[in-house]
């Protein structure tokens, strides 16, 4: 959390300096912004051989070079790989502490256990969603509707959204992903304390899908049993309850938000 604390204080930063002061951010205007006679950055796209590669950045004392894989689908996904990578010539190619980055899908995902590319991960949810212009959208709560106004005014994914939304927020929230049912991931926060179970949607928890394409972004949510998503014991505290908030995308995604309250507890040993 550390690093990531530290590229998006970088990004704002540049960003105030620049003087952005609206939304979108788009990585390609900050690289222009940023780029000067003294240290001269270009961002292009390319097509690379290896289709593991998202993004690459390289440089020396007076220039860098970012290419962005042109057949990253999402305008989203791409929007954050450039910033992933305006985060390395910021910080990391123009102080000289490294020269050359690769990164795919392990190096922009924020477990990846590597300082860098956390400090990289940060610096790119803090350029593209900045807590000054975000605040001004909505009341800061995790809940669909409100991911979905930032994540369209910001041009951001609805994960990196959910993510940076994390650290503006102490409670505990966890995002779990499906597709077809089966179990993708979960991105928790650093307080959510109880293990998803990695285990197909059942049909209680299809039913609870809303489907974006029909119906709006809901900002409720369901309560429900919390077996059904979590181990239900940890540190010797039990959970008996879940808020539970799911929504049904393309290509068979569906996003469930999971979070609890102190009412959702007890004091009981496993």
């Amino acid at each position: 959390m550390i690093e990531e604390q530290k590229g998006i204080s970088e990004a704002e930063q540049i960003l105030e300096e620049l003087e952005f002061d609206s939304l979108p951010i788009i990585p390609s205007e900050v690289v222009d912004a940023i780029s000067s006679d003294h240290f001269n950055v270009v961002l292009e796209e390319h097509n690379f051989s290896s289709e593991k590669i998202l993004g690459k950045a390289q440089g020396n004392d007076s220039a860098a070079l970012i290419y962005i894989n042109k057949n990253i689908p999402d305008q989203r996904r791409s929007n954050f790989t450039a910033a992933h990578e305006i985060g390395h010539v910021c910080m990391h190619i123009m102080p000289q502490k490294k020269m050359l980055f690769e990164c795919g899908s392990k190096e922009l995902s924020n477990p990846f256990d590597d300082p860098i590319e956390r400090q990289a991960n940060g610096f790119a949810s803090g350029l593209l969603m900045p807590k000054k212009l975000i605040s001004a959208i909505t009341n800061g709560e995790i809940n669909w509707e409100n991911i979905y106004a930032i994540s369209s005014k910001c041009e951001s994914s609805l994960e990196a959204t959910f993510r940076r939304m994390l650290l503006l927020n102490n409670e505990p929230f966890a995002l779990v992903i499906h597709q077809n049912d089966s179990f993708r991931r979960f991105v928790p926060s650093q307080n959510f304390d109880f293990f998803i179970n990695n285990s197909p949607l059942s049909t209680d928890q299809r039913e609870l899908l809303v489907n974006i394409t029909e119906f709006p972004y809901p900002a409720d949510f369901d309560e429900v049993d919390a077996i059904d998503w979590v181990n239900p014991y940890s540190k010797g505290v039990t959970i008996e309850r879940l808020y539970v908030s799911s929504i049904l995308l393309d290509k068979g995604f569906s996003y469930s938000l999971v979070t609890y309250d102190d009412d959702c507890l007890s004091e009981e040993n496993e």
